[in-house]
């Protein structure tokens, strides 16, 4: 396994930095347990798009149309964000029993994740039960678009469209489908790699070859648990080939491909924690790192 350099620190002072996404030029992200959505200038200052008075921002995605929608992750909702305020897109309660937490959106199918339990209580439970991973397209109702998932978190989408690729937490793996371009529904689901040496993948994106880039915040090891590794490259078949670390006592959570020409990692990174939700307030981090290989695919 090839180690990569350590990535540089662009912005400081957040509280759970998540779900970042090159659209249109710029970097988006969400500071979760701020409730914010942010969107990193070319001067690298950062402009406050949304605010919550009352939630955590999860997954964000673009619609066809330009549109930014942004998860509501305790009420379980899609909000559309535009220059002249803020609407529900779509209410995921019926199908979401605890919270929501990423999403990707391909082709106006978003594609929601959920944990399967409260992520942002305390403390996390054991193993949880399976739960779905949530299809809500622009046109028609939200409906379950797989069920038996894991801990279903990050997700990708291949550049034809045509593939999604979630990260299974609790299964340490990378799980595909192929996504029907017309309906948005999903099938032939087969598992990418898993990760090694306990590795809890979070969020997700894909290089040019078709290898996922996965932030491993955690690595269990038996039944303890500690500091993942940074961010790994996955060919598919388990191979892990690169990694980016992030530093003693620190974790990274996802990571995005930006920049012109797409080849910039850009990474979200947070303190130490304890349990599931990493949020430490004023300690979390957008870090990123140049590297040999270019971004692909959304996010």
């Amino acid at each position: 396994m090839i180690v990569l350099p350590q990535p540089e620190v662009v912005i400081k002072g957040l509280t759970l930095p998540e779900c970042p996404r090159w659209h249109d030029g710029a970097l988006y992200f969400s500071d979760i347990a701020a409730g914010r959505v942010y969107r990193l200038k070319s001067d690298d200052d950062t402009e406050l798009l949304y605010e919550s008075p009352d939630d955590f921002i999860g997954g964000l995605g673009f619609l066809d149309n330009g549109d930014l929608i942004a998860v509501s992750s305790k009420q379980r909702k899609l909000l559309r964000i535009g220059r002249n305020g803020t609407e529900v897109h779509a209410d995921l309660s019926a199908l979401c029993n605890f919270v929501l937490n990423d999403m990707v959106v391909v082709a106006d199918h978003a594609f929601v994740s959920q944990p399967g339990f409260d992520i942002w209580s305390e403390p996390a439970p054991g193993m949880p039960s399976p739960t779905d991973v949530i299809h809500a397209p622009v046109a028609g109702a939200a409906t379950v678009a797989a069920s038996e998932m894991m801990s279903p978190n990050g997700m990708a989408v291949s550049p034809d469209g045509r593939t999604l690729y979630v990260a299974e937490c609790t299964a340490m793996r990378i799980t595909c489908f192929t996504i029907n371009p017309e309906t948005g529904a999903l099938s032939d689901r087969r598992v990418f790699g898993a990760l090694p040496d306990g590795g809890i993948p979070d969020g997700i994106c894909l290089d040019h070859t078709g290898a996922v880039w996965a932030a491993v915040p955690v690595a269990v090891d038996g039944t303890s648990f500690g500091a993942g590794p940074g961010v790994v490259r996955m060919a598919e078949g388990d191979k892990v080939t690169h990694v980016v670390p992030v530093g003693k006592g620190r974790r990274a959570l996802a990571c995005a491909f930006g920049g012109t020409d797409r080849t910039t990692l850009y990474i979200c990174t947070v303190p130490d924690f304890d349990g599931a939700a990493a949020h430490t307030a004023g300690q979390g981090r957008v870090e990123r790192v140049s590297l040999n290989f270019k971004g692909a695919g959304i996010p």
